[in-house]
Order: C-alpha cells, then structure tokens, then sequence
C-alpha cells in the first residue's frame, strides 16, 4: 500500500434512485408470448432518470467540498475533485494498491464511505473510490506474463461462418436492421486488421461503429504471436460479424472498473444513436469479487435494457467449477444475472460422414479452462428455471467454446483457433439478432423464452448429455437430461427455435 498525492485528481460517479424501480415495473417484458411495447431511449430515459431535487442536492455536495460536476447521466453523475477533498467529501483516506492478480496498481481504501444524510436517502452507490479492476476474459494476467503462444490452427479448425450451419442458423436471415453491442474493458482492435480478416474468410466487412466511453478506449497494443486483451476483442468483432454479416457492430470501449462498467452499459442501453437489439457481454468475474452495490445497479441496468427491449448476451465463464484453497468457488457475475442469457461451452465435434458429437466443453488438462456454471450466492432462482436449487443457476445456452474445435480467428497478424465462452456469447448475439430480423421485432429478455422453448419443442435446441466441467469427474457438475450446469439447456438449432418463435408469434 502507498499514499497517493493529494492534488491527484480523482473522479467518482454517484448512483442516483430512479424515478421508477426497473424491477418493479418489469413485469410483461419479462412474460413469454405477451406482446410488448419496448420504451425508447426518450420513453426510458424519461421514465428511469433521477429527480431534479437530487441532482440539486449533490451539487450542493460538491460545492461544499470543492468537487467539479464532470458529467450527468440518467441516474449517474459523476463528480471530480483531488484527493485531498474526496477523502473529505466522503470520509476516507484513498491509498495506492499493488496485487499480482491485476496489471496495474490501483487506488482503494480501507474505510466505509460516508454520506451527509440529506444525500444518503437517495444516493445508491458511491463508484469510483476503489479502481481496482472489476472483469476478466478467457486471457488472463499470467498468460500474457507467460507470453503463451495463441492455440494454433488446426484441420478441426472452423471459420465462423461454418458455425452458423453446423448449428442451423436460419439461411433467410443476415442479421440486416439489427445493431449489435459488443462491450470490451480493454485491448482494441486495427481497422486495417479486420479488413484484412474479413477479406480473407469471403465474408463482407460488417458496418462497425466505435464508441469510448472515457477513460475507456480503443487501444491496440499486441504483439504478433501472442495472446493479450486485443485478442478477445477481435474474438467478438469476428464471430459476431461472420454470423450476422449486415448486422452494424457498436464497439463500446470503457474502463474495466465497476465505475466504467456501470458508464459503459448504460450508454449501450440508451445509445438514441444505434438503438441496440442485442449486447453480447464476453467479461466477467466471480461474484464475491464484486461490490454489492455493483451487482444491484448492474442488474437494474439489465432490468432497463429489458424495457428496451435489448437481449444481453453473456459469457459463464472459463474456469469450469474448482476450488480454491482458503476460498470457495462462486460463478461468475454478471452471467449470474437472472436478466442475461448466460452462454457455456460445448465441443462440437464432426465425425466422418457428418456423425456429430457435442461434449461439455473441458480443457482442463490443457489450459485449466472449461464451461463455467454452477449456482449465485446472490441471486435467487427465477421463475424461470425449474431445477430444484433455490439460486440462479447458470449457464442457460451454450455453443463450441473449445480451442480443438474452434473458431478461425486473426488478431496482431496471428491466426490462431481461438475458443473459450468468450467466443459463445457473440454467437448466440448474432443467433438472436437473426431471429429479430426474421420476426420484425425485438426479442427482450430472451431468457425466460427459451426455457419456455425448450419444454414445448424438445428438439429446438441439443441437449448435452456427456461431459463435465470440473478438474475430475468427482468435482464440478455433471452433464444430465435437461437443464445442467454445465451446458444449460444445450446448443442451439436456429431454425427449429425460429419455427417455434414464428409459431408464437402468430398466436398472439
């Protein structure tokens, strides 16, 4: 721990109440079938933002301690000020922290925030205050330590656009009229590079927007032949944009702390701009690692897209299900959310004479990498879901997530076959984006309607019935009949599930 100087300048962005609780009028978007009136980004934002008496409020707060007003927000305002006066502002004393699991130190403290009470009754959350950082993609810190050599290209390799006939996407549909999301909290990606991918798979460049959310932004720093934050983000911009080809691609750049997570998702969900159908979500970490007041004002983030009628699209996590010595294994948030459809990992494999055969995806023995599922310590078990556990459990979908078999990318000049659960959640993005084509409408919260699907059309999506996602077949869970949590409710089959959507659709 080390002092920081006290003419630093620090920002914080303060959680305001909304005017209306996303959760409390959730209600029919969160019903299969009921038809729906998604709000606008006027209609949300004018029914979901703060209150002018409380935004008055906090700047008398900050003229009492000299803090600069930097941005306002729906329910989001964000306040500047040295070090010296936010540690008087909210009772404090920030330091400077180093940890071997993160890149970079990082400012926190030790105290428990305060607030004057005439901010207390409304303030939510305080972000800002501790920077360390809140998400992780399948590469981690040590394997770029490592300078791990990205998995090589192999006769099992596929491009992307194989995916969409192995899993029967439907052939009408390319994803045109549909925006979709793709959030990253580090690396970035080159133009030029994806011109040059896109070219060389016969697939046309997709229509792509960029978006930093400050400090956030495009940053490509990788190397040639090495493993580093671009390549995750080239992972989402590639499968994505092969899979729903006139689909337009907004890649929204922000800081990977639960202050820039909270910034970043709400500008994707009221972006007036592009007006997203679909955000895909490949960053994550294990509940615990999370503030509480994160997980709650990141799930009524969720609860607003659904008013939006946007379908969140997240990864369940690469580290199958182990345990940690002195620490108890949790799944990873935000896929944990009972308002995403969290996406696991399978192995496809194609057989002579086109036998297919779909496994839990586990390369443990490899990587220490497998499907991630289990059960939330934090969110209780949706209506949806029928298993007997009282928690949320993930995943709910899965797709290929495996290196063996997995998904011809480029990225910093190497191509490589990439893999992880990073690479399901953009699939399953573009799936849906495809669908929302083929009907002429949102899909919202998609969650709730698959598994409605999946007990109606037994064969809509491939349940996974072999495989584990533990170290051992004695850890993790095991693959079953139905819904597990190791591959949910199984990999899709794309036009089986928009017959049955289109079905649904006529009846009401």
């Amino acid at each position: 721990m080390g002092s920081l100087r006290k003419h630093q300048v620090v920002c914080v962005t303060l959680a305001l109440r909304r005017k209306a609780n996303p959760e409390s009028t959730l209600g029919r978007f969160a019903t299969p079938f009921k038809r729906k009136k998604y709000l606008s980004v006027a209609q949300a934002i004018q029914r979901f933002s703060h209150r002018e008496k409380d935004e008055t409020a906090v700047h008398r707060f900050a003229r009492e301690y000299h803090l600069e007003f930097k941005d306002v927000q729906p329910a989001l305002i964000e306040l500047c000020g040295t070090v010296a006066n936010i540690n008087r502002a909210f009772g404090i004393t920030l330091s400077l922290y180093a940890e071997d699991r993160f890149d970079a130190p990082y400012h926190g403290h030790e105290e428990e925030p305060t607030l004057p009470a005439y901010l207390a009754r409304f303030v939510t959350g305080v972000f800002g205050l501790d920077g360390h950082p809140a998400g992780r993609r399948g590469i981690t810190k040590k394997m770029v330590a490592a300078v791990i050599s990205p998995p090589p290209v192999t006769s099992r390799t596929r491009r992307p656009t194989d995916f969409a006939d192995l899993y029967k996407f439907p052939t009408s549909t390319t994803g045109r009229g549909q925006s979709i999301g793709l959030l990253e909290f580090g690396g970035g990606f080159r133009p030029s590079a994806l011109k040059s991918y896109f070219a060389s798979v016969a697939t046309a460049l997709p229509r792509i927007f960029v978006r930093e959310i400050a400090p956030g932004a495009n940053r490509p720093r990788g190397k040639k032949g090495t493993l580093n934050p671009d390549t995750e983000v080239y992972l989402d911009i590639e499968v994505a944009g092969s899979l729903a080809r006139d689909a337009t691609l907004v890649v929204y750049f922000g800081e990977n702390t639960e202050q820039g997570w909270l910034r970043t998702l709400q500008a994707a969900i009221l972006d007036e701009r592009h007006d997203l159908s679909v955000i895909s979500i490949s960053w994550g970490q294990a509940e615990q690692d999370w503030s509480p007041n994160a997980l709650k004002e990141i799930d009524d983030l969720f609860q607003l897209a659904a008013h939006r009628g946007i379908t969140i699209c997240c990864s369940s996590g690469d580290n199958g299900v182990h345990e940690t010595p002195g620490q108890s294994f949790t799944v990873c948030f935000p896929a944990t959310s009972p308002h995403v459809l969290a996406c696991g990992g399978t192995q496809l494999e194609v057989k002579q004479h086109g036998k297919r055969r779909e496994t839990v995806w586990n390369q443990w023995r490899q990587y220490k990498l497998a499907s991630g599922g289990g059960y939330s310590e934090v969110f209780s078990r949706p209506s949806y879901q029928k298993n007997q556990h009282k928690r949320r459990g993930i995943p709910d979908v899965a797709a290929n997530a495996s290196s063996s078999t997995g998904y011809l990318i480029e990225a910093d000049n190497t191509r490589m076959s990439m893999g992880g659960t990073s690479a399901v959640a953009p699939l399953w993005a573009a799936l849906i984006a495809r669908f929302n084509e083929a009907l002429g409408s949102k899909s919202g919260l998609f969650t709730p309607t698959v598994y409605a699907m999946a007990a109606e059309m037994r064969d809509a999506l491939c349940d996974i019935v072999e495989g584990f996602n533990g170290p051992t077949r004695k850890t993790g869970y095991q693959a079953k009949r139905g819904w597990d949590a190791c591959t949910g409710l199984g990999s899709p089959r794309g036009e089986r599930m928009l017959e049955w959507l289109k079905l649904k659709q006529n009846k009401r």
